[in-house]
């Protein structure tokens, strides 16, 4: 209670009535009021609508830790020590690191994309590499000024940055989903796109576990030829087994990575601009700004 007696609830409620009164419940607020909401307006006028796009994935249950074929567990033991085994499981840093390379980028511009997000419709598809690049006012002076010289074209470069730029991941707390998720203008083609850059990166995934193999069948056929030792060639010998299988397991339709659970979808009306946000907000600065008015205007003797 003496807490209480000290902070005077009661002539702390009469000051406040008292400042909403002079300074807030007047005529002005209400014009204040009228010209934010104005404001308000305009802005929402003049900014672009966009859409939430998101695809919901799942890591594919693929069989790891090596596969083995063939020979005993002694050849195994000994393979696991001269070769290693590849684990055909992939984390989710790897997924997103592929996801984000220039290597899926520039698949995805050999196949158009790049002359669509840059281009135009009087471009032919074969001239994707010569997609006029428009740079500003102020890039251009700065070029200028320190003697450097822009790209001229669009190139797979900018498709990866345009990537990195727009497209967000994120793994929930069970790390058990990844959500893929974009704003875009155009919804149609954002889940077109979307879906050609997971399905790129799956692929991509898949055709460089591939080429590892085969690089490996190549050199452990190298060894096998050399070998005099027979427990060493028979590891070598199913490695390379291991190997023809594994390209057997990848040279499929099936995902390697992930799979949809939730395939690329919009959300049914615009997330941006936020109407409701804009409006209450701008209210809000509007109302401190009079009150802070007429606060100082009405004050100023004693304030300076």
């Amino acid at each position: 209670m003496n807490i209480l007696k000290r902070i005077n609830l009661k002539q702390n409620f009469e000051l406040s009535k008292l400042f909403l009164k002079e300074y807030v419940l007047v005529k002005q607020s209400l014009v204040v009021i009228g010209i934010s909401l104005i404001f308000s307006l305009l802005i929402i006028q003049i900014s672009i609508p966009k859409f939430s796009v998101s695809a919901t994935l799942r890591e594919a249950q693929s069989s790891g830790g090596g596969i083995q074929i063939g020979t005993g567990g002694s050849s195994s033991s000994i393979l696991s020590k001269v070769v290693g085994t590849s684990s055909l499981d992939k984390s989710y840093d790897e997924i997103i690191s592929n996801m984000r390379s220039y290597v899926v980028a520039q698949r995805l511009w050999e196949k158009g994309w790049g002359l669509e997000i840059f281009g135009n419709v009087e471009l032919d598809k074969e001239d994707f590499s010569k997609i006029p690049k428009k740079h500003t006012l102020t890039d251009r002076l700065i070029a200028w000024i320190t003697g450097y010289q822009l790209n001229e074209f669009y190139s797979a470069h900018d498709l990866q940055a345009y990537i990195k730029a727009t497209i967000n991941t994120q793994r929930d707390l069970k790390q058990t989903n990844i959500t893929v998720s974009t704003l875009a203008r155009d919804k149609d083609f954002a889940i077109r796109f979307i879906s050609a850059v997971i399905l790129e990166t799956d692929n991509y995934a898949k055709e460089y576990l591939i080429a590892k193999s085969n690089q490996i069948i190549e050199s452990l056929f190298d060894q096998l030829a050399v070998s005099k030792n027979s427990s060493i060639s028979a590891a070598l010998s199913n490695s390379i087994n291991n190997e023809y299988f594994k390209i057997a397991t990848l040279k499929n339709d099936m995902p390697y990575n992930v799979y949809f659970i939730d395939p690329p979808h919009s959300s049914e009306y615009p997330v941006t601009p936020n109407i409701s946000a804009i409006l209450i907000s701008n209210i809000i600065i509007f109302l401190f700004l009079s009150t802070s008015y007429l606060f100082i205007l009405k004050n100023k003797d004693e304030l300076w």
